[in-house]
């Protein structure tokens, strides 16, 4: 009888999350699930979902996860990780469609070229056995040293590490959205503004179309657009842009051999996903601002001078980019309760597929809270 009496409660408190990234869709589906009334806001929350035409920096990334594989073993970061992995395999299922094509690929391989390297990876593998982290055996480098025509160290894979392609669940979240009757609002946010406890709603939120929402939380996940929405509320946060970037090459000729291929390769602090016989996908380096800059791609595909041949000689198929916000002498991302009922999940400019599950229990958690 008191679990109706609360999600009856639940069902009269309408929350609006901005911003249909990662972060807020993550957040609008797990306040969802507990029962409240939402609202996901953003100019392109119908767009379409693919590649060609990224909408956000989430579309814009690869969709690696590297939780387990985190050097430290306490402190915000490695909490938030670890929490992140235990919750992605609970929703995996739950947004998991028989009419989907997306999975959790596995697992995650990296490559050492240098002693210091390899002695971090021996620390991680000894600390982190209950993990899935293992060193490579000798079978193993001699495949990547004949792929990379160099000399590795060593190497470690992570059987629980892997990649989630972020159209795909982008695409089945948006699903699990609909299931749940979340109120998905095309429209961009001009401004929020404080109401005079008009029916207990402290929040107004005023879309371009001079529509005004009543609301009794705000949750802002909207990357660089955050500051702009807070400063007219004098909060001053500081963001600066930072571009993600994908890179799809093509080879000449199908390569065949490379069955032992993992579903994240990454070595010179490079992500490589092989994912069909002629094609690859590589994450760029993260750079300041918002155009991709010719330069650091091309140093990136050199890879020090020492790129085997079937990456020098590939040709560039496609290239998407995507703008992130991170925070200013502030760790990422930034999850703030700045006045009762204005939440922020923000600065996701790295990791954000992976962060994304505990960032989002973390508002759910402050707003039971209040």
């Amino acid at each position: 009888m008191q679990m109706n009496s609360q999600k009856a409660e639940k069902k009269q408190i309408e929350i609006s999350v901005i911003g249909s990234g990662i972060a807020g869709i993550t957040t609008a589906f797990h306040l969802g699930k507990k029962g409240y009334k939402v609202n996901l806001i953003d100019p392109t929350v119908n767009s379409a979902i693919n590649n060609l035409s990224p909408k956000n920096g989430t579309q814009a990334s690869l969709g690696v996860l590297m939780g387990n594989v985190y050097k430290r073993s306490k402190g915000r970061a490695f909490l938030l990780r670890n929490k992140s992995m235990k919750l992605w395999k609970e929703w995996l299922t739950e947004i998991k469609y028989p009419e989907s094509n997306f999975i959790f690929e596995k697992p995650l391989i990296k490559l050492a070229n240098s002693e210091k390297e390899y002695q971090s990876m021996i620390d991680l593998s000894n600390n982190k056995k209950n993990y899935g982290i293992e060193l490579l055996d000798h079978n193993s480098l001699d495949f990547w040293n004949s792929i990379f025509e160099t000399r590795l160290i060593g190497g470690l894979i992570s059987h629980e590490d892997g990649r989630l392609n972020p159209i795909e669940l982008i695409k089945s979240f948006m699903q699990s959205l609909d299931q749940i009757n979340i109120n998905k609002i095309d429209k961009k946010v001009c401004r929020i503004t404080k109401n005079s406890n008009l029916y207990n709603k402290s929040w107004n939120i005023v879309l371009e179309n001079k529509q005004s929402i009543s609301q009794n939380y705000i949750v802002i996940c909207s990357a660089l657009n955050t500051q702009k929405l807070l400063k007219a509320l004098g909060h001053e946060i500081l963001l600066e842009p930072i571009l993600g970037q994908v890179i799809e090459l093509e080879f000449k000729k199908r390569i065949s051999n490379w069955k032992e291929w993992p579903a994240i390769l990454n070595f010179q602090s490079v992500n490589f996903i092989h994912h069909d016989p002629n094609h690859m996908l590589i994450g760029a380096t993260l750079e300041r601002g918002t155009k991709p800059s010719l330069l650091d791609k091309q140093e990136m595909l050199k890879m020090n001078n020492t790129a085997p041949k079937w990456l020098s000689n590939a040709k560039i198929s496609h290239e998407w980019s995507g703008v992130r916000a991170k925070p200013i002498n502030e760790p990422a991302p930034l999850l703030r309760q700045l006045e009762p009922g204005l939440l922020i999940n923000t600065g996701h400019y790295r990791n954000g597929i992976l962060l994304a599950p505990a960032c989002a229990e973390w508002v759910g958690l402050t707003i039971e809270g209040q």
